[in-house]
């Protein structure tokens, strides 16, 4: 009997503990350092480096679109070397010994956004592939669609030199800095 009257209560205890919109406390990330001040509400400053971007690099080459007067499947002409597969296998060479030659990491993202600084946001959840940079140097073999005109590489190194960025077109196949 006294059983459920101890579940009954610890499911009261829990349901009145919890949620809540956090109120005057800041979210504290990894690459933040927190303190609490007089108020009990916490402030944060960032100690993450700053972002270096590569700006250099060409254009994508995106196809004009073409529009047609075919009203019909069977009026339609393609061109004979048009490809039906959407999927180009990609072999991009790194080599930023120009800027450092320090262990790090490289990933390629499909997903981002340029911000007001010139530095990219990238969307960690469209990453393509990553590997390694050893003695400054990286080779990424990927898959991407054909009409995936930019990806964004972001070299994060593990000694704390500021990491890199740069913005590559569907033209290049090379990275050198």
């Amino acid at each position: 009997m006294n059983k459920p009257i101890t579940i009954i209560a610890m499911i009261t205890l829990l349901t009145a503990c919890g949620g809540g919109d956090g109120g005057d406390v800041a979210s504290v990330t990894a690459s933040d350092t927190g303190t609490a001040n007089e108020s009990g509400s916490a402030s944060t400053t960032s100690s993450a480096p700053s972002m270096l971007v590569d700006t250099s690099g060409g254009v994508a080459d995106i196809p004009e679109t073409i529009t047609s007067s075919a009203t019909s499947m069977s009026e339609t002409v393609v061109p004979d070397d048009f490809s039906y597969n959407p999927v180009l296998e990609q072999n991009f060479e790194v080599d930023i010994r120009g800027y450092s030659v320090s262990p790090a990491y490289i990933s390629l993202y499909g997903e981002f956004t340029e911000n007001d600084d010139g530095t990219f946001t990238a969307n960690y959840n469209s990453r393509i592939t990553s590997a390694p940079v050893e003695d400054g140097e990286a080779t990424l073999d990927y898959v991407s669609s054909d009409s995936q005109y930019y990806v964004l590489a972001e070299v994060w190194y593990y000694d704390g030199t500021s990491p890199v960025q740069k913005r590559i077109p569907n033209t290049e196949s090379s990275w050198v800095w």
